[in-house]
Order: structure tokens, then C-alpha cells, then sequence
């Protein structure tokens, strides 16, 4: 009956003066389809048997009445039958806990199984479903599910059920069992049932057999090849998967035992619901012991299935792919290593499939290597029997990854030209894995690799993935290895160079090498093509020769990558960069990244961020290796590294200072960076000793009086002398002011007070354009000695405003990275005179944020932000009153008399209410006094008012505003209709 089907997706009303008869009649009773006619009937019939009994008209009583008249009705009468099924799916749901009794129920289960166990032909499948639907529920709602014999009828009737050749009856049959299966406790009655579907299967076994031999010809439907009567047996299969979680762990390893028999190499009709099952297996199993006995047969099935992948369908190989890498984690570890080169030929094969299917292959690649291949397992297993590397001997661990190690190099014998990115991204992976003994056991893959290398026509991006491979190769067996597998060596009959594409490679993936290994070889060997290229000029070969020893000695960089040798081997390499310095200027870059490659990465902490360190974050890729995450050095190494690095800097600072500030151009941001570098490694002491060295260079006559002016009062520093030619001075002070400035980090109060002497000798000259050296040099003093600006405060802060804001952005930037910190000094101040002179600088930054350059007014804007942060993070007193401090300086400009000033005084309100939009919810009055500008007739101040607005709205949250809307509103709306000046814009907001 239709009807069925109907009644599962409209809801019945139960209690009260529901009457379920009544809501059918209501809901039918003008329908002419004989199947509502039938169920109506029915209904009225079940009242009138409570109306004769004086029953209530219930779900328990209309329940009782009906399973009596089913038991009573004849299969004569199917219409009635079904009529009587549909009324029961109806009721039985409204029954509540406890509304029927076990015995009850377990007598209405049977008189259930009778007219569609019996005569399930004659019914229709709504019916039948109805029926089903009915036993399910009893079954699990009222029987007593811990006897056996009470649920075994209907057990076995929905067990019947759940294969049928009708879908909607066998998909309700099969929703019932799962949800018996999940309400059984009872160990005993877990195992009958388990008992009684492991039989069906048993039952079905001969043919499930001969459908899992036939084969499926490519394209055509799986099911297609199920005839009617093998239908069922497929069906068994579908039951078994959803079971398995809730199966005895007996039945459960008998089904996977089976499963493993049906598995094939080839595709067939029931190769989906096989693979189906073991997945669930896997997954529902908590004892691995179920599958164990089975699992090598598994592993083999699968491995065999999934190697002949180009005669089965793409998405069963990427399911049995991945059962292949949960078999092997339910497998025991020695049978797991035994295997895990069967398991790998098998899916390397699909890494040359469409790309779906080779992407998913790869990642269960690449699992199982980081899983199973560990370098720290090698290493502790693998032995050298002899002097011969090749004589590695090992157990489990180190066959297994000799064995895969030969799968792949299979693998890349049988490309043709450079394999897909798939293949290489897995055997990167695998190299790195195997760690020094990818020397051994991976070195006829980088041969191979190397080959296709030499063989790669075109550029770089053809053999990206190779070189990625051999990049691995670097890092795992370090350059040293790698170069004895694929030497770099001088051809002197042609006058070339072998294996030089490798150089690249080295440069960006070498981390943790040793500097020995490049001064004592890599060095050499640059020289040695250096020469030979002099002598092969005439013959064109030259200056490749030439290119190559360069580019071999700029390698410097990627040996400092954390290298393992640094206390033994740093001051050989300082002698050796002291000759790059004077001799090779192609080699400045190089000992610049090293410099700071080296102390940076022995520094315990991180250093506060100084123009320096942006720098030196922005070395080009060519010049700064790759830096691998694994690499780092502990606490102890640190120390030791950074002990040496001392011990040889001052003679390496003094070289790079010496030659960098003899050829009279400005230093390089690398070479200012490095510097700092090691002079952070060094006692202030040896820096000051350095600076007054280089002074007494310059002019030994005047500038060394210079050192005797430190140790003399503050009041008493004289005016510098100036009888010098102003382009002599001009160089020396930049030479001087850029090694000053990396001198600050870490400088004692003497050495400081000697760098502000030459600063303060740079404000006093007359060229405007000699003062960004001084500018950074002082914003780094005030940033980091604290002292400073509170002894010299007045000082710096007349001398500053003494000039005007400098063309340049970096000057202009440095000039007011110090008005912030002087101006958040004075602002904290008691001091009246010095509060005064925070006025001072507020007054250049808002005349300053009317500029008509862009660089002028972000770097007067950020200062603001920066005086407005600080204050608002300082741990002093009175920190809560220096915000609003700082506003009240600002709004004190806003009722001045020029509109350049009372503008640039509400623009500096907006960058800080952009900032923090709280200001005005914490001090109303303000936002009234910079609405009021808008009563004035000068157009600057509206358009800064309007806009003041606008940053105002879009910053606050939507409840905030609520409390300025009003005084908003009314100051602005009539500015809505006035078109000129833009005013009209700045209001759609």
C-alpha cells in the first residue's frame, strides 16, 4: 500500500484526545484511492473492537486489536493484510516505554513473521516494509534483548529481509538490524546473532566465490553482471559492512578471513562490498588481533590488485591503496617492514596514473615512509662489516629500506626523460628519511637523478623536482658525501667544469655543515678554476671557468648555515674572509650574509628590531640559503660558538672597518648589518677602541681630541673645528656615522657619549644633505639607552627642531623615530621645561601631517601612533593619565588662530581615535569641541572635521555610536547638501 510509505513522513499525534482512528478519518476520509479507503476502514474497525471492549482509544489498545485481527485474518485477503500492516507501522511508533510487555511483544513479533515471512509475494512493498518496520521496532523497543529465543523470530525474519531483491524493503530490513545490533549487551546474544549471519554468508558462499572470479569487462556496469538469483548473495555483503562493528570478535575474524578469500587481482561485482568490509574492519576492530592471522594474506590480495591498476577502475585502487597502508599498521612491526616493499612497488606504480589518482598515491606514499623509515632506527641497526661502505649490514629496518630504495630506482629507470612531479616529491622524502645513509643506500637513485639533470633540456623549471630531490640529498648526507658521489672537478684538457649545475643546488640546501669542509676543499678547488680560467682565455673558456670558481667560493653563506665546527674551525675562516674582504669585492656579499648568519643564529634571544635587522631580513633568496627548521643549536653550543666568534671578531671587525671606510663610498646595507652583527659580539670597550682608531685615521690632528672631550663634562664639548674641505668632511662623517650606528647595540655610556659627539658634530654642519647617517645613528642611541634621553633630553630636542624635516623618507622616518621617544620622555616628565618641549615636538608633528609629501606625513603619523602606544603601555604612576594627556596637548591647538595648525590638530586626533576609537567614548567633550570647528568658515578645518567623522564611524562598533549619534547627526546633516569642496562625499558613509 502507497499508504506506507505516506504515513513515514507525516507525524501522528499521541495523548491526550489524540484518537489516531479520528486523524486518519480526518486525513483520508475524502480520498479515493482504495488503499486510504482500506486503512480508514481498518482504523474504524480497531475503534469499534475498543468501543465493544469499553477500551480507551490508545496506542497500547489499538495495538492490541490490530495484532489480534492480523492473527485472526486469513492470506486470503492481502487488501486486509495490508491494510492492517500499514495501521500497525502507524500505532506502533506511538506506543510508549513500557506499553507493551516483553512476552506481549515477543508473541506479536511472531504473529508479525507470519503473513510476510509466509505471503510476502502477495503483499505490496509498502506493506511489506510497513511489516518490517513494525518487527524492527518491537524487537528493539520491547523484547527482551537479552533472551535469545524471545528476538530470534524476528531476528531472523529481518536478517531475511535485509537481502531482498525489492531496495526499499531490503534498505528498512537492513536499518532495523543495524539498530539491533546496536541495542544487543548480552555477550551470548551478541554471538547467536553474529552466529546467524556468519551462517548466511556460509549460506550464500558458492556463489559469492563465482561472482568474485568473474570479471567485469572494462566500462560496463558492476551490476549488470548479477543476475536475480545472485543478487542476494551481493546483498549478504552490503548486511556484513554494516554489522561488523557490533559482530563478535570470533564472527569478525571469520568475515575477514572470507572477505581476504574473495579479495582478486581483478575487478569484479563484488569488489566494491569487499573492499567495503575490510575498510570497516579495520576501522572498527580495537584488537588487531582479529585481522593478524589474516593480514599478510590481505597485504598480498591488495598489493596484487592494486599492481594491476590500469585494468581496474580508478577510485577501488585509491580505496585499496589506502587498506594497503592500514593493513600494514594493524600488521606486526617485522612482518609490517617484510612487507613494506611489496606494499611500495605496488603504489609507485600508480604515481604515473592520471593526476588524482598519482596525488592520493603519493600521500599514502609519503606515510608510510615517514612512518616506517627512520633515520635514528637505521643508524642504530646498520653496521659496516668492512672498510667498504657498500658492505652495510643491518636487520628489518635497514633491508627494508634497501628494498625500497630499489623499487624506486625502478621506478626512474622505467621514466622516460624527467619523471612527474609525484615520483619525485616521494623519493625526496624517502631520501631525507634515510639521513647518512641515503649515501649507501639511495646513491644509484642520485646518480640517476644526476643524469637526468645533465639531460634536462631547457631551464631550471623542467628539473624543478629533481633538484628538490638532490637538494634532500644535501641535507641528509651533508655537501661533503654528495660530493664524493658527484664530484665537482676541473676537466684540464676541455678546459670545464664537471657537475656544475650542482653549485645552485649546495647553495640553497646545505644547513649543517662543516666550515672545515670549505676551506679546506671547496676553497682549492674555486682557486684552482680561478687559475686555470686566466690560462684558457684565448680559448673561450674562460670566464665559464671563472663564473663556476665564484660561484663556488659565494658558497661561504651556506656553509655558515648552522654549521657543526664553529669553535674549532672560525678562526680559519676569519683569516680566510679577512682576504675576501681586501682582495675580493665579488666575495663582500657573501662574508656580509655569513657574518650574520653566524652570530645570529648563536643568539640566545632575539634582538630588538633595528633598521639593521630589516636589512639583513631582506638578503635576496641567491644570496641567503635555505634555513631547514630541524637545525638549531642548544643552549651549551650556543655559548661555546658565541665564545669563539668573540675570540676572533675584533681582528675581523677591524679589517671590514679599515677596508670598507679607506674607499670613501657608502657602506652597503649588508656590510652595516654585519657589523653590527659582530660588534654586538664584542665588549664595548674593543668597539670605542675601534671608532677613536678610525678617527685618528681620518684627521689624527683634530678628530682624536675627540676622546679627551668624553671624559670632560657635558657642558664643556666645544664646537668642531671646521678649517676642512666640506667634501672630505662630508665622506668621513658618513664612513664614520654608519659604523657608529652599529656600534649602539650593547655600547657602555662612554662609547655612547662619544658617537653623540660625532652626531652632534654632524647637526652642527651646515650641509643638510650629510644628516641621514646622523639621524639613524641617534634614533638607535635613544631607542636603546634610556639613560640618554633623560640626560640630554633639552639637548637633542633643540638641536633636532633646529632643522627643518629632511627630503629623504629614511631620514625623515629616523628623524621622528626619535621625536617619539623624546616626545613620550617629556610627556611622562614632571618637569614643566620639559613638558614644554613635548609641546615643541606635538607642534612639528602637526605641522608635519599638513605636508605636502606622503613620507613626510606617514612618518609624522606613525611617531604619533608610536607617543600614543607607549604611553599607553608605560608601567609608571600616574600611566592612566598620560593618554588623556596627550589628547588634552593636542586639543589645545584645535582653538588656536591658524586653520593650518587647528586642521593638522584634528588630523592628528583622527590618526589616534583610528587607533584606539575609545578616545571619544571616554571623553565626550572632545568630540563636541571638534564638531564646533564646523561652525567656522574655513574650508581646511571643515574637510578635517569631516573626515575626522568618517574615521570616527567606521572604526567604532555600532553600539558605541548609539551614545555619539545624536550630537553626530545634528552637526553634520546639514553639510549632506553641500556639493562644493567634496563635502557631499565625505558624508555617504
Amino acid at each position: 500500500m502507497a499508504a506506507a510509505d505516506e504515513n513515514d513522513e507525516i507525524s501522528f499525534k499521541d495523548g491526550g484526545d489524540s484518537d489516531i482512528c479520528q486523524q486518519l478519518m480526518d486525513r483520508y476520509a475524502k480520498s479515493s484511492a482504495s488503499q486510504h479507503r482500506h486503512l480508514v476502514a481498518t482504523a474504524a474497525a480497531m475503534r469499534s473492537i475498543l468501543t465493544s471492549e469499553s477500551l480507551p482509544p490508545s496506542p497500547p489498545a489499538y495495538f492490541a486489536a490490530a495484532i489480534s485481527s492480523l492473527d485472526t485474518s486469513t492470506a486470503a485477503d492481502p487488501m486486509a493484510v495490508s491494510a492492517l500492516l500499514t495501521f500497525l507501522s502507524i500505532v506502533v511508533p506511538l506506543v510508549p516505554q513500557g506499553g507493551v510487555s516483553a512476552p506481549m511483544a515477543r508473541e506479536a513479533v511472531s504473529v508479525l513473521v507470519r503473513p510476510i515471512d509466509g505471503e510476502g509475494e502477495k503483499l505490496g512493498v509498502a506493506s511489506l516494509r510497513a511489516g518490517v518496520k513494525c518487527i524492527g521496532t518491537l524487537l528493539v523497543g520491547f523484547c527482551d534483548l537479552d533472551d535469545w529465543e524471545s528476538i530470534r523470530i524476528g531476528f531472523g525474519s529481518i536478517l531475511k529481509f535485509s537481502i531482498d531483491k525489492r531496495p526499499k524493503v531490503r534498505r528498512c530490513a537492513q536499518e532495523c538490524l543495524e539498530k539491533l545490533f546496536g541495542s544487543l549487551r548480552l555477550t551470548t546474544v551478541v554471538k547467536e546473532a553474529s552466529d546467524a549471519l556468519f551462517a548466511l554468508l556460509k549460506e550464500h558462499k558458492s556463489v559469492l566465490y563465482e561472482l568474485s572470479s568473474r570479471k567485469v569487462v572494462e566500462g560496463s556496469k558492476a551490476e549488470s553482471a548479477l543476475k536475480s538469483e545472485n543478487a542476494e548473495a551481493a546483498h549478504v555483503l552490503n548486511v556484513m559492512s554494516a554489522t561488523i562493528p557490533f559482530l563478535s570478535a570470533e564472527v569478525i575474524s571469520s568475515v575477514f578471513s572470507e572477505l581476504c578469500k574473495l579479495m582478486g587481482s581483478r575487478f569484479s561485482p563484488l569488489t566494491r562490498q569487499i573492499l567495503k568490509g575490510i575498510d570497516t574492519i579495520f576501522k572498527s576492530s580495537e584488537d588487531d588481533a582479529v585481522v593478524v592471522p589474516e593480514i599478510e594474506g590481505v597485504i598480498a590480495s591488495l598489493t596484487s590488485y592494486v599492481s594491476l591498476h590500469d585494468k581496474n577502475p580508478a577510485d577501488t585502487v585509491v580505496h585499496a591503496s589506502t587498506l594497503l597502508k592500514s593493513a600494514l599498521e594493524k600488521a606486526e612491526p617485522t612482518l609490517c617492514l617484510r612487507q613494506l616493499p611489496l606494499v611500495c612497488g605496488s603504489l609507485a606504480g600508480l604515481l604515473t596514473s592520471e593526476d588524482d589518482v598519482a596525488s592520493q598515491s603519493s600521500v599514502i606514499l609519503k606515510d608510510l615512509i615517514s612512518s616506517y623509515i627512520d633515520t635514528d632506527n637505521l643508524l642504530a641497526e646498520g653496521s659496516l662489516s668492512g672498510e667498504d661502505e657498500d658492505d652495510l649490514t643491518g636487520g628489518d629496518n635497514i633491508n627494508a629500506a634497501r628494498s625500497v630504495c630499489t623499487v624506486f630506482e625502478s621506478t626512474l629507470n622505467s621514466c622516460d626523460g624527467i619523471p612527474k612531479e609525484h615520483i619525485l616529491t616521494v623519493i625526496a622524502l624517502l631520501i631525507e628519511k634515510l639521513g647518512d645513509l641515503s649515501y649507501i643506500l639511495a646513491k644509484d637513485i642520485i646518480l640517476k637523478l644526476a643524469d637526468m639533470m645533465k639531460n634536462a633540456a631547457g631551464g631550471t623549471s623542467s628539473s624543478q623536482y629533481v633538484q628538490q630531490c638532490i637538494g634532500a640529498a644535501v641535507v641528509a648526507m651533508g655537501p661533503a658525501k654528495l660530493l664524493t658521489l658527484l664530484p665537482i672537478t676541473l676537466n684540464a684538457e676541455s678546459h670545464s667544469c664537471t657537475n656544475a649545475w650542482l653549485i645552485p643546488i649546495l647553495k640553497k640546501h646545505i644547513v649543517g655543515a662543516s666550515l672545515e669542509y670549505y676551506v679546506d676543499h671547496i676553497v682549492p678547488l674555486a682557486k684552482s678554476l680561478m687559475l686555470v680560467s686566466k690560462e684558457a682565455k684565448k680559448s673561450g673558456h674562460g670566464k665559464t671557468l671563472r663564473t663556476c670558481g665564484h660561484e663556488l667560493l659565494k658558497l661561504l653563506p651556506a656553509f655558515c648555515n648552522y654549521p657543526t665546527d664553529v669553535p674549532q674551525k672560525f678562526g680559519s675562516l676569519v683569516k680566510l674572509m679577512v682576504k675576501f674582504i681586501k682582495k675580493k669585492t665579488f666575495m663582500h656579499e657573501a662574508v656580509a650574509v655569513s657574518l650574520q648568519m653566524l652570530v645570529n643564529q648563536n643568539k640566545k634571544m632575539p634582538q630588538p628590531s633595528t633598521d639593521a635587522d630589516e636589512e639583513n631580513t631582506n638578503i635576496s633568496e641567491d644570496a641567503k640559503p635555505e634555513v631547514d627548521s630541524r637545525f638549531h643549536y642548544s643552549k651549551k653550543a650556543s655559548v661555546k660558538n658565541m665564545k669563539a666568534l668573540a675570540s676572533s671578531s675584533t681582528e675581523l671587525l677591524q679589517t671590514l672597518v679599515d677596508v670598507l671606510t679607506a674607499s670613501g663610498t657608502q657602506i652597503s646595507s649588508d656590510f652595516k648589518a654585519a657589523i653590527g652583527c659582530l660588534a654586538s659580539t664584542l665588549d664595548s670597550s674593543v668597539k670605542k677602541k675601534i671608532l677613536i682608531s678610525l678617527l685618528n685615521k681620518f684627521d689624527p690632528a683634530g678628530e682624536s681630541e675627540i676622546e679627551g672631550q668624553v671624559n670632560q663634562s657635558n657642558d664643556s664639548i666645544d664646537e668642531e673645528k671646521d678649517n676642512r674641505s666640506a667634501t672630505k668632511t662630508q665622506l668621513k662623517r658618513s664612513a664614520v656615522l654608519d659604523l657608529a650606528s652599529s656600534f649602539v647595540e650593547g655600547a657602555k655610556e662612554d662609547l655612547i657619549k662619544l658617537i653623540y659627539i660625532l652626531v652632534r658634530q654632524s647637526f652642527q654642519a651646515t650641509d643638510e644633505a650629510d644628516l641621514r647617517g646622523a639621524y639613524n645613528t641617534l634614533s638607535r642611541i635613544l631607542e636603546e639607552h634610556g639613560w640618554f634621553c633623560s640626560s640630554r633630553f633639552a639637548e637633542v630636542v633643540e638641536m633636532l627642531l633646529s632643522h627643518k624635516t629632511p627630503e629623504d623618507e629614511a631620514s625623515s622616518k629616523s628623524r621622528f623615530a626619535c621625536f617619539h621617544v623624546l616626545m613620550a620622555h617629556g610627556i611622562q616628565s614632571s618637569s614643566e621645561e620639559e613638558n614644554e618641549k613635548a609641546f615643541l615636538i606635538l607642534n612639528e608633528m602637526i605641522l608635519t601631517l599638513k605636508d605636502g609629501k606622503e613620507e613626510h606625513r606617514k612618518a609624522a603619523c606613525d611617531a604619533l601612533v608610536m607617543v600614543y602606544t607607549t604611553l599607553k603601555s608605560s608601567s609608571s604612576m600616574n600611566s592612566d593619565e598620560l593618554c588623556p594627556k596627550l589628547i588634552n596637548m593636542i586639543s589645545g591647538y584645535i582653538s588656536g588662530t591658524s586653520p593650518h595648525i587647528r586642521s593638522g590638530a584634528v588630523s592628528a586626533l583622527s590618526v589616534l581615535i583610528y587607533k584606539d576609537p575609545e578616545i571619544c567614548l571616554s571623553s565626550p567633550e572632545l568630540l563636541s569641541s571638534v564638531l564646533s570647528l564646523l561652525h567656522t568658515k574655513s574650508i581646511e578645518i571643515i574637510k578635517a572635521v569631516l573626515g575626522f567623522v568618517k574615521v570616527l564611524v567606521s572604526t567604532s562598533q555600532a553600539q558605541d555610536l548609539q551614545n555619539l549619534l545624536q550630537n553626530l547627526l545634528y552637526e553634520i546633516l546639514p553639510w549632506s547638501s553641500v556639493s562644493r569642496h567634496y563635502f557631499k562625499s565625505k558624508l555617504r558613509l
